[in-house]
């Protein structure tokens, strides 16, 4: 795409403008979303290394909460089959 800008008021101009735009923020969200991932990553980091006895606390509880997820979900699994047989 070829533009040829005669006057920051022309027609070329702007469609320049809202593309340079449009570009700058999408590099901008790019780099925002980097970010918050780079920092969330550094402070699990962080949190495993000064505070080991909560996170094992923590992590245990989320571990037996799945499994109480698991079982419930394969015994309501097993009484609709059975339901479904009838």
């Amino acid at each position: 795409m070829a533009l040829t800008i005669r006057t920051p008021r022309s027609d070329d101009y702007s469609e320049y403008a809202d593309k340079v735009r449009s570009e700058a923020r999408t590099r901008a969200g790019e780099r925002g979303r980097l970010v918050r991932h780079e920092v969330g990553e550094r402070m699990f980091d962080l949190m495993t290394e000064y505070f080991p006895e909560e996170y094992a606390a923590r992590r245990r509880s989320e571990l037996a909460r799945a499994f109480g997820v698991g079982l419930a979900t394969g015994f309501l699994g097993r009484e609709l089959v059975r339901y479904a047989r009838r």
